[in-house]
């Protein structure tokens, strides 16, 4: 060889599968000579460090983590039907009490779909004060919104 080797060829000469010319050059070339035994040393060097280890084992820390967060996702899931189950109840006892209406109609009449359709027209065509209606729509409206409000609760913690 009439130059220097490249630094492929001396790192194969280093790791015994340089060819023969590159083994050759080297032993004729003092340059490239001390350039390998230079790359010796640096591996030589690299070896000794020593290992690095993470300071502490994370796995448990990032499993109760992981652990915490299911317990709060069911929790708020947990939460979501309670408060559906209460908003229901709640509609349920202030809206279908019998009684409510005039004169007590609803007190001696089983609570049924029928009965209730009955009620309804009943307070369309007169059967109750405007102040009546006017209340009992505001109730209804709350009612509604409660619904709503407890529904869009439930399904923003279920998407977590």
């Amino acid at each position: 060889m009439t130059q220097h080797c490249t630094m492929e060829d001396l790192l194969a000469v280093r790791d015994g599968e340089g060819t023969a010319a590159a083994r050759r050059h080297v032993d004729e070339c003092p340059a490239c000579r001390a350039e390998v035994d230079r790359l010796h040393q640096v591996a030589a060097a690299l070896r000794a460090l020593p290992v690095q280890r993470p300071p502490r084992d994370r796995w448990p820390e990032l499993r109760a983590v992981a652990a915490g967060v299911g317990r709060r996702r069911r929790r708020w899931i947990a939460t979501g039907w309670v408060s559906l189950a209460a908003a229901a109840a709640l509609a349920v006892i202030l809206g279908v009490r019998p009684g409510r209406w005039s004169g007590g109609q609803m007190a001696a009449q089983p609570v049924s779909l029928d009965s209730l359709v009955a009620a309804s027209q009943q307070l369309q065509r007169g059967g109750a004060s405007r102040d009546e209606v006017l209340r009992l729509w505001q109730q209804r409206v709350q009612l509604m919104n409660q619904l709503v409000n407890v529904h869009v609760t439930r399904a923003a913690y279920v998407g977590l």
